[in-house]
């Protein structure tokens, strides 16, 4: 999914991957893999809940936002912003890597 501006965005799926690119929401994304990654590429919401059973959840996001991570067996890598909107993401297999881009 590439340059999509919307007011929210939701999204379920079984299996595959989830690769947005510039792709914005007003307020919230809903992101549920079971299996597959989820990447952001310069996306952005207020708030953003993401959850996968069996994938990583990598990429770039425009604005600080306060996370809130889990993951069962994988890494967590992510910035200790303090301010902004909630991130919400959760593996139980997989790595979590996020940054903010400047």
């Amino acid at each position: 999914m590439e340059n999509v501006t919307c007011r929210n965005l939701t999204s379920n799926g079984d299996t595959g991957n989830m690769i947005m690119t510039n792709v914005i929401a007003r307020e919230k994304f809903n992101l549920e893999r079971d299996t597959g990654k989820v990447k952001f590429n310069g996306c952005d919401a207020e708030t953003i809940y993401v959850k996968t059973d069996t994938g990583s959840v990598t990429g770039s996001l425009l604005t600080d936002k306060v996370f809130v991570t889990d993951t069962d067996t994988g890494s967590v890598d992510v910035p200790k912003t303090i301010t902004g909107g909630r991130c919400e993401i959760t593996t139980d297999t997989g790595n979590i890597r996020l940054s903010i881009e400047q």
